[in-house]
């Protein structure tokens, strides 16, 4: 079975299954200024000459996503048969979303993954978690550290302890770290593409099957399900 690591992204969608390479493509529609009739969607936009006469339509908002039309239309794009031909009863999905995000949109998310593209399972994270794990499994002697988590809508710092987030500690701004504790800084080669990479890892992981949850198990379960076995 293939899965499909998403980074689902305000700005920008990192996208691949595990065994191959990431693409980076905007998690948006476009239309023109002077003629509306036409809508570009995600890398469509590479086929525009003059990207300065556009305006963008984006799914999320103050870094939730809202707008679950503009969403569908860039996944249907993405999973389609112009770019990833995702067989969705034979692949597993780990996609990402905001800290503390709302139920609804948790519920909504759900509902289409299971019900809409009917994947055959689905793991719903945080990019710093998918991050946190990149981390410690290419430093395994390390025990703790702080994901800074800079998005297009959001900055937070989380700190991590043996893979488990410590949602006490979570800050949604920059905070200074305290000047009497050693920190040692890990700017990773790719920023961007570093939490994509840590899901891809994920997928790899033995434990991997025990963390998502299945179309079978969703069916049966409901919503309750997800909650019980996503951190978010």
């Amino acid at each position: 079975m293939a899965t499909l690591v998403l980074d689902n992204g305000a700005y920008t969608a990192k996208i691949g299954y595990s065994q191959e390479k990431v693409s980076v493509i905007p998690n948006c529609q476009f239309r023109s200024k002077t003629s509306r009739l036409k809508t570009f969607t995600a890398n469509q936009l590479d086929e525009i000459k003059d990207p300065s006469g556009l305006f963008y339509i984006l799914p999320f908002q103050k870094g939730y996503l809202v707008n679950w039309d503009v969403q569908r239309k860039v996944w249907d794009h993405l999973f389609g048969k112009e770019m990833f031909k995702v067989e969705f009863a034979d692949t597993s999905v780990i996609i990402t979303e905001p800290y503390f995000n709302f139920t609804s949109i948790q519920e909504s998310m759900n509902e289409i993954l299971f019900e809409e593209y009917q994947f055959q399972s689905a793991l719903r994270t945080n990019a710093g978690f998918l991050a946190a794990h990149h981390y410690f499994h290419t430093k395994p002697s390390e025990l703790c550290c702080l994901v800074v988590d800079s998005g297009f809508s959001f900055t937070h710092i989380v700190p991590y302890c043996r893979s488990k987030k410590m949602k006490e500690g979570i800050r949604s701004c920059a905070r200074s770290v305290p000047a009497h504790l050693p920190v040692s800084v890990l700017l990773p080669a790719n920023p961007i593409c570093y939490s994509w990479e840590g899901g891809k890892l994920l997928a790899h992981n033995p434990d991997y099957d025990e963390m998502v949850v299945t179309r079978e198990d969703y069916e049966e379960n409901g919503h309750c399900i997800c909650e019980e076995k996503f951190d978010i």
